[in-house]
């Protein structure tokens, strides 16, 4: 009968057949639908379909494979092979001479090829092999499209017969691969250390082998098309399989030990040629090579393996030797050389084991140049260039670590471990660091722009972290605070808010409690000052105007003084207009006066030049006196004012000096005796008219500047309640344990051990804890 497409239904639908690149020679005319197939198929035999089969699909493309050229290029010849099958296909006795002579003809083509590749060996061996492998893909391809029949049925309820791609797969491997298995494995591992010694390879061949080393042992192998490139690109056919064949048992663990032996004679000899930077710049090149190779023609299951045999002899086996050498880490530390540092670091964090031996070069660096500075007595005498210095370093080590190491997380602890070795062997870097942040607060921020009080503010709380005198550093700026407000210097309410958010941040809120209180007070009595300003005095009771800060007792590190001092009557009319208003307005709180922290402006009229003096209330209080008298005894001084005598004397000292020689003394040389006559230097000038009167600064003070601080009494207080806080949650707690939560929770300072103790003994005393009567080493909390 004639046969044609609608005569039977066929799977899949037959269109055009197209052979794949490089072979362009296989392409065919498509069969258009309605076109019939000449032959009379329901007289035939087996044997005359087989022989059909033949004659007119496998002959021409044996011939195909042999020569390149597809001689017939009508795809009739499909329709009627696959016609063939599908009529047969149906029993049992002929679908077994279907799939043995299946099986026959992708077995003759592989003995044939086989008869050449035997004699073949190295880059040869490799290049037939590959080039046998891509041409019975293709015809494993077009052998299945005409079998395919078989498979629906067939091969499909038999486990005797296995489907067609596993069938001519294992033709193949018994064919071909298990013979030429090992000269074929060891050229392979050749020819990849050819090409890591610098020579030009064939990386398709290999490719094309490692596609049959993953197909070969497959318990599911099948062709399939794959477009390559764009789309107008030719289609590529490629086995698919389900695991990796024998590629790992077969190849990778000889690629594994060849590589291992390749690179552990290439580092001895590296070694002893290069220096360190050559060194590391040869492994990343060494590394991207490899990688690269993955990518290429390698199998991506192999990338972990082969990465741990590259990096172990590449990294693990001379990491430590690099570090170390002349030209190593510390040699890039001291000459700044922080591309090499960059690379040295990329290169080890691939084996993060690696990591601590730069760090362990890093650290006594960090150390070292931090020594050069805190030790050197020029720095010691210079407060704010010891503290620039400093800040500059902690600047300089930072950005190293965030351009070099990428801020890793043990670089950071090991540049902390670097820097506070050094800055917290005494208080002196927390106290100058204070002083300076006080003395830029004051002059250094003038004219800067935000980001520029943004950046320094950031640079002193980044230096404050890493102190452990944290309370001394408060202690000193919570005092220069105080001066700054109530005396009206600071440079910028920004800056100062800045700072105190910073703080907190570090800190926590508690710490910086009576700072935050500071500027509410200062806040609160700028309000009262506006509603004093309204009463019908208008701030001014007896013509004298004056402003108040009402402070916080425990707030305000200032305290009143408890000498007796005597205010001239105008003084005392401005207090006691003020007190009526404050108790007006609150009842029951009672204002202590602290005297010495006030200033006055003082005309002059009876000077050669009329001058605004500014001076302290103490001075006010000893100039008061020459309105009514032509000279006065610095005794009368001290017994009119109440004055200690030589706070007294160092306030009219003051005023004697020739810078600001307001009075005159009848005494010789700098000192001023008790019965020295005093008076108003009448011819005294100045080039201001408003003249700041200068303090003479206390004799034991003198030097405070550059001694270390000490360490606040309030730490005994903050350990004992610390202590009494940790056993009363836990009730019972051993001695070690007790002192690792007491470090945890003096956040501010690090206590000693033996401080600790010394107040666990104190409270012992004073029955807040008892020690147990069974474990002498444990303590129980008293309720």
């Amino acid at each position: 009968r004639r046969v044609g497409w609608g005569a039977k239904p066929v799977d899949p639908p037959i269109g055009g057949v197209w052979v794949v690149n490089p072979f362009r020679a296989m392409s065919a005319k498509p069969v258009s639908k309605g076109d019939a197939i000449d032959f009379n198929i329901e007289t035939m035999t087996v044997e005359q379909g087989l022989h059909l089969i033949e004659q007119e699909r496998v002959q021409p493309l044996l011939t195909y494979l042999r020569t390149g050229v597809f001689e017939n290029r009508n795809n009739m010849t499909f329709m009627k092979a696959y016609s063939v099958v599908v009529q047969f296909g149906d029993q049992q006795q002929h679908s077994v001479k279907l799939y043995v002579y299946y099986k026959q003809v992708i077995h003759g083509y592989c003995t044939e090829a086989m008869s050449q590749l035997s004699q073949l060996s190295g880059e040869e061996l490799l290049a037939a092999l590959a080039q046998l492998w891509e041409k019975n893909t293709i015809l494993v391809f077009w052998m299945q499209r005409v079998f395919q029949y078989l498979d629906r049925f067939f091969t499909k309820s038999s486990t005797e017969y296995p489907d067609l791609f596993r069938a001519a797969l294992q033709c193949f491997t018994d064919t071909v691969y298990t013979k030429v298995k090992v000269k074929c494995v060891a050229a392979m591992v050749d020819v990849v250390n050819r090409e890591r010694d610098g020579h030009e390879i064939n990386q398709d061949v290999l490719r094309l082998l490692v596609e049959m080393l993953c197909t070969v042992g497959d318990s599911g192998p099948k062709v399939v098309k794959q477009k390559e490139g764009d789309r107008n690109s030719a289609d590529r056919l490629l086995w698919q399989s389900q695991s990796r064949g024998l590629y790992k048992e077969d190849f990778e663990k000889k690629l594994l030990a060849a590589t291992n032996d390749y690179y552990k004679s290439k580092v001895a000899g590296w070694m002893a040629a290069y220096s360190c930077p050559v060194f590391l710049q040869e492994i990343q090149r060494r590394l991207e090579d490899e990688e690269s190779r993955l990518s290429r023609y390698l199998d991506s299951s192999s990338e972990k393996d082969l990465k741990a045999v590259v990096q172990g002899e590449l990294i693990l086996q001379t990491a430590k030797e690099l570090v170390e050498m002349t030209t190593g880490a510390h040699s890039m530390f001291v000459n700044k050389r922080y591309e090499e540092l960059k690379l040295m670091y990329r290169i080890f964090r691939r084996e993060p084991s690696m990591l601590p031996h730069i760090i362990s070069v890093m650290e006594p660096y960090i150390e070292q140049r931090c020594s050069a500075i805190v030790e050197d007595q020029q720095m010691i005498d210079n407060p704010p260039t010891y503290t620039e210095r400093v800040l500059e370093l902690k600047n300089e080590v930072d950005n190293m670590v965030a351009t070099c190491f990428e801020s890793d997380t043990g670089f950071q602890k090991g540049r902390n471990k670097g820097l506070e070795a050094v800055l917290n062997k005494d208080t002196r870097c927390a106290k100058y660091l204070a002083l300076f942040s006080d003395l830029q607060l004051k002059k250094g921020l003038k004219g800067r722009n935000e980001d520029e009080v943004q950046v320094l503010v950031n640079q002193v709380v980044g230096l404050f972290a890493h102190l452990k005198d944290k309370d001394i550093f408060l202690d000193i700026y919570k005092s220069a605070l105080s001066r700054r407000l109530l005396n009206k210097l600071s440079v910028s309410n920004d800056a100062e808010d800045c700072f105190i958010t910073k703080l907190k941040v570090e800190c926590g809120q508690q710490a910086i409690q009576k700072l935050a209180s500071m500027f509410t007070d200062m806040a609160l009595s700028d309000q009262l000052q506006e509603e004093y300003m309204r009463a019908s005095h208008h701030g001014s009771p007896g013509g004298v105007t004056h402003e108040v800060r009402v402070l916080q007792t425990n707030a305000w590190p200032e305290k009143a003084d408890d000498a007796p001092v005597v205010l001239c009557p105008e003084m005392l009319t401005c207090i006691r207009a003020y007190e009526n208003f404050y108790h007006a307005k609150h009842n029951g709180r009672k204002l202590r006066w602290i005297y010495n922290m006030g200033h006055l402006e003082i005309k002059c009229h009876g000077l050669s030049r009329q001058h605004l003096l500014v001076v302290s209330t103490y001075q006010c209080l000893a100039l008061m006196l020459f309105n009514g008298r032509q000279e006065v005894t610095l005794r009368e001084i001290v017994e009119a004012t109440k004055l200690p005598e030589e706070e007294c004397k160092r306030q009219v000292m003051s005023l004697t000096v020739s810078r600001h020689k307001v009075l005159m003394h009848d005494g010789s040389g700098k000192d001023l005796a008790l019965d020295a006559k005093l008076e108003v230097n009448n011819g005294f000038t100045s080039e201001k008219i408003k003249v700041q009167v200068s303090l003479i600064k206390k004799e034991e003070k003198a030097t405070e500047t550059t001694t270390l601080a000490e360490a606040p009494v309030e730490r005994k207080h903050v350990i004992d309640a610390a202590i009494v806080r940790i056993m009363k949650s836990r009730n019972r707690l051993e001695h070690n344990a007790l002192l690792e939560e007491v470090f945890r929770q003096c956040t501010l300072f690090k206590p000693q051990p033996t401080q600790i103790k010394s107040q666990i003994e104190h409270l012992i005393e004073r029955e807040f804890l008892k020690r147990d009567e069974k474990n002498r080493h444990a303590y129980v909390y008293l309720p």
